[in-house]
């Protein structure tokens, strides 16, 4: 290890933290403490990277948040002078003085956020014509806060002084992040949609005929328009279960019984647009639930549908229109219900099942005002027949 010991080099090294430490760059207290790993002069002395990882230059650390991330190796931080601090006590510390490199990589990690709705920022607004609904490109976004800031470069400062040769992954969480919403332009305000209830659920293990479906009648809602008074009915919204509407056999309840139906796995989406539509302060004037339970949602939050016999059926009570969006990204089915952001400013609902037996439930919609719970209306009773083996739905 090549350490600066001469008197010119120790002079600009305790120069450089001094000033470090006065310009609040860092303060001693935010050396990073390691066990000591190899036997040194006790003191404080400077090298570089290409030094502490001489025979490790291909390790890596990758920061990673919501998606985006960024992986540096050794070797591009090879010429970045570290301050270390051996002490007597076995410990080892260190920090670096001036991270531009580092705040570079921090400023690329947040360039990629940019680019990444953060969940329930995404936003949309009414057309003048109300016959449709247009995306707003500056959807609300995250970028990294000083607490996150911080926990990448210590967590730098530990690969740097460790033996170890495993790469290292820094994934920062809510609160090492901060949300940037969008700015809406004002002549958009009064028409801004954003998202007020959600469900996702997950198909994973079913078969490709049953995947087909799920994904089939999914996109039949996707951007669907609800307006003021409308009712609709899932079993017209998604099409006749059809070859022609694209629709293949798969496995379906019926009667208690699993059985090999047209259109099988479709009450896997009526369900979850349930759940987003009651989320949402949607009127549901109609639902049933299966004759067996489900394994993608609670008892008494799945809702069944039947060509002439079942059917789920939505109602909007607002006085503006709500838009539905769904998708399906690695096996999973989310609906979103997008409400008009003014109208609707401090509401929030939440639908809810609490178990009343093995085969029942009890459903409730809770029902609040700015984080203020206002009631935990009851919504109905649900009761099922035991499972069957080896079913699909």
């Amino acid at each position: 290890m090549r350490i600066f010991r001469h008197h010119g080099d120790q002079k600009r090294i305790f120069r450089t933290v001094v000033s470090a430490v006065l310009t609040g760059v860092f303060t001693l207290g935010q050396f990073v403490s390691l066990p000591l790993t190899a036997n040194a002069a006790e003191g404080v002395y400077a090298v570089y990277v290409s030094d502490l990882k001489a025979d490790r230059l291909d390790q890596t650390f990758t920061m990673e948040a919501k998606g985006a991330s960024i992986t540096v190796s050794m070797a591009d931080m090879m010429t970045t002078p570290v301050i270390v601090q051996e002490n007597a006590d076995g410990s080892k510390l260190c920090c670096i003085a001036d991270t531009y490199l580092q705040d570079m990589y921090i400023d690329s990690l947040n360039q990629m956020l940019k680019g990444i709705p953060a969940d329930g920022q995404k936003v949309y607004y009414l057309s003048k014509a109300k016959t449709s609904f247009i995306p707003y490109s500056e959807a609300g976004y995250y970028q990294v806060n000083e607490a996150g800031r911080q926990k990448i470069l210590n967590e730098l400062y530990r690969m740097l002084v460790s033996d170890k040769r495993d790469n290292v992954k820094v994934t920062l969480g809510d609160t090492e992040l901060q949300l940037m919403p969008p700015e809406i332009p004002e002549e958009l305000a009064a028409d801004r949609y954003t998202l007020q209830g959600t469900c996702t659920t997950s198909y994973k293990g079913s078969s490709a005929s049953r995947c087909n479906n799920v994904e089939r009648a999914a996109a039949n809602i996707n951007m669907l328009i609800l307006y003021p008074g409308q009712e609709i009915s899932m079993n017209d919204a998604f099409l006749p279960r059809t070859s022609a509407n694209g629709y293949r056999e798969a496995g379906a309840y019926m009667n208690g019984k699993v059985i090999q139906a047209m259109g099988g796995g479709i009450c896997q989406v009526s369900s979850t647009v349930y759940n987003a539509a009651m989320n949402s302060g949607l009127t549901v004037t109609e639902r049933h639930p299966h004759s067996m339970p489900v394994h993608y949602l609670p008892l008494g939050q799945d809702a069944a549908i039947s060509a002439g016999s079942k059917d789920l059926k939505i109602r909007n009570d607002f006085d503006f229109p709500v838009l539905f969006e769904t998708y399906t990204e690695n096996k999973k089915l989310t609906v979103n219900i997008y409400t008009n952001a003014l109208k609707t400013a401090g509401a929030s609902f939440r639908l809810h099942a609490v178990k009343t037996g093995s085969l029942s439930a009890n459903t409730y919609l809770e029902v609040s005002l700015n984080g203020v719970v206002l009631e935990d209306r009851f919504i109905g009773t649900s009761r099922y027949n035991p499972m069957l083996p080896d079913t699909e739905e």
